[in-house]
């Protein structure tokens, strides 16, 4: 067979372009895509005691550090130098009451918010000074959960008013939340999220689990876990995070408003496709499934943490051996044999990829608006050391 000059030319880009068209499909269309990841540098702090890192204010040049035992913060420049180290517990002039603060977060690149624990919310200058006192957007308190390795609330500056926008378990009682007499509507009348006004004190509950969300949409109970949120280095939108499920929530503040942009589909080899039913009746029902344990969203990226749980049958041996099974050793063995943590990578609106295993040890703990990954491996170090080092990451693409 004869063919023509331009014949042949037609046909080899047609391959050229058949084999760059796949290409490119294939890494941008592979949510399941292992990112690969870099050291890129380190934040060291001389300090002993070991510390979590709570934020970061480019602005300012500074992170805050938190003492999880004193409860104290540091604030900490750029090169890792301790600029200043306050002591703000207790029912001084400037303390923060008798139980301590939950953690630390910056408002602005002069001031920064302390949640104090049951006593309100404190506004600080940079120098430890306290400016501002603000009540508790809950006026009672029936349960609470405290993190080691994130805080619940997100203050900002929004066209001059000081806000705060966050996660609060004590807007209904146990009665008005009682999910055994609810049902599905547990999850249309119930709400942890909320946008609060540090100025007036006004609070606005927001909405907890879309309508879009899979389990609501199906009408299928799959339990009374509160979602996570946290709010974008732009201070212009947000992510909201159901525990359970797969999926992860945009919104967007528009005309003083947050609206919905956004409904990402979250996957994982590790991961159901479908959450399992909630067994109400049990009083304390273990499951093995997956819930979701972290989202950290600053720059082009968002992440979404999960960890694997302790086996069925592994926690019904260690039940039977003892009411207090959670301090036998077993316990502690089967915990770090089995719970480990994976996290998904979202940009520009999709999952780009997972990472199942990080370049150092430690556990993520932050995501500043570059989109470094900051790993803590000052909790339960490799090898004992008289330092803090936050290993600084990067996502190859």
């Amino acid at each position: 067979m004869n063919l023509k000059p331009n014949s042949i030319l037609f046909i080899f880009s047609l391959l050229v372009f058949s084999y760059c068209s796949s290409k490119d499909e294939t890494v941008a269309d592979n949510p399941l895509e292992q990112l690969e990841l870099e050291v890129v540098d380190s934040l060291m702090v001389d300090e002993l005691v070991p510390l979590r890192l709570q934020d970061y204010s480019p602005e300012a040049g500074m992170y805050i550090l938190f003492d999880s035992k004193s409860q104290n913060p540091f604030l900490v420049n750029e090169k890792g130098e301790i600029l200043n180290k306050f002591d703000l517990k207790g029912e001084g002039p400037n303390g923060t009451g008798g139980n301590g603060a939950f953690g630390y977060k910056f408002l602005d690149k002069d001031r920064f918010v302390a949640q104090g624990a049951f006593t309100g919310y404190f506004i600080y200058d940079l120098q430890g000074n306290q400016i501002q006192k603000v009540a508790n957007n809950a006026t009672e308190l029936w349960r609470i959960s405290i993190y080691s390795n994130r805080t619940t609330f997100h203050p900002y500056v929004e066209n001059g008013q000081d806000m705060m926008i966050g996660e609060e378990q004590n807007f209904f009682s146990n009665e008005e939340s009682d999910y055994k007499t609810l049902g599905m509507d547990y999850y249309s009348k119930i709400s942890s999220i909320y946008r609060y006004n540090l100025g007036t004190e006004e609070n606005e509950i927001l909405e907890s689990f879309p309508e879009s969300w899979e389990p609501r949409l199906n009408k299928r109970f799959v339990g009374p876990d509160l979602p996570f949120v946290a709010l974008h280095d732009s201070k212009k939108k947000y992510a909201l995070l159901p525990l359970v499920g797969n999926q992860v929530f945009i919104y967007e503040f528009q005309e003083g408003k947050p609206v919905l942009t956004a409904d990402i589909k979250l996957s994982h080899p590790l991961r159901p496709e479908s959450a399992p039913l909630f067994d109400v009746e049990a009083e304390n029902p273990d499951s093995e499934y997956p819930k979701f344990t972290n989202v950290l969203f600053a720059g082009d990226y968002l992440i979404v943490s999960f960890s694997t749980k302790v086996p069925l049958s592994v926690m019904t041996e260690l039940r039977a051996k003892s009411e207090e099974y959670y301090q036998l050793p077993e316990f502690k063995e089967a915990m770090k044999k089995y719970m480990k943590y994976y996290h998904i990578v979202v940009k520009d609106g999709k999952q780009i990829g997972i990472i199942d295993e990080l370049p150092v040890h430690g556990g993520l703990e932050f995501l500043d608006g570059k989109g470094i990954l900051y790993v803590n491996d000052n909790a339960n170090p490799e090898e004992e050391r008289d330092y803090n080092i936050f290993y600084k990451v990067k996502i190859k693409e």
